[in-house]
């Protein structure tokens, strides 16, 4: 009986802990990269609603030799000439968070025309996540009681 009330007051905290904290969805850091004629345009954002304000932005060329960095303005974006063709990696990182997002600059120019190629993070579907963790948590509770209900 005592452990049945236990695994409910775990359960219930953790169910409140998670619908409780809505902000905390807000650390979840992604970039944009976005290879036009005229540049490179990125984009740091929480959330994809939330701009990076002032995140530390560098790119590395395929050896890992820093290309360029930079800082991205009060809206989350930073621009910059493309450099040489190749396979780049962007990181940014603001507030302790750090998004890394793979890119390639073709050997050919972009027409003018033509809209930006676009390159995003990758970033694990949230219900899915949100799945895993509650069922993590649901697992653990449910060995826990089996645990303590053996001992006793």
């Amino acid at each position: 009986m005592r452990a049945a009330r236990l695994i409910v007051l775990a359960t219930a905290a953790t169910a409140g802990t998670l619908l409780a904290s809505g902000s905390a969805r807000a650390h979840d850091i992604n970039a944009t990269v976005k290879v036009g004629a005229d540049g490179i345009r990125v984009e740091v954002f929480f959330e994809e609603v939330v701009p990076a304000e002032f995140a530390t932005v560098s790119v590395s060329d395929a050896n890992g030799s820093e290309v360029v960095a930079g800082t991205t303005d009060a809206n989350g974006v930073w621009t910059f000439p493309a450099p040489a063709p190749g396979e780049y990696l962007l990181t940014a990182k603001c507030i302790g968070h750090v998004a890394k997002v793979k890119f390639s600059i073709a050997g050919t120019p972009p027409v003018p025309e033509a809209p930006p190629v676009s390159y995003t993070g990758y970033r694990l579907n949230k219900a899915v996540g949100l799945t895993v963790g509650v069922g993590g948590l649901l697992g653990a509770s449910a060995l826990l009681w089996l645990f303590r209900r053996r001992r006793e």
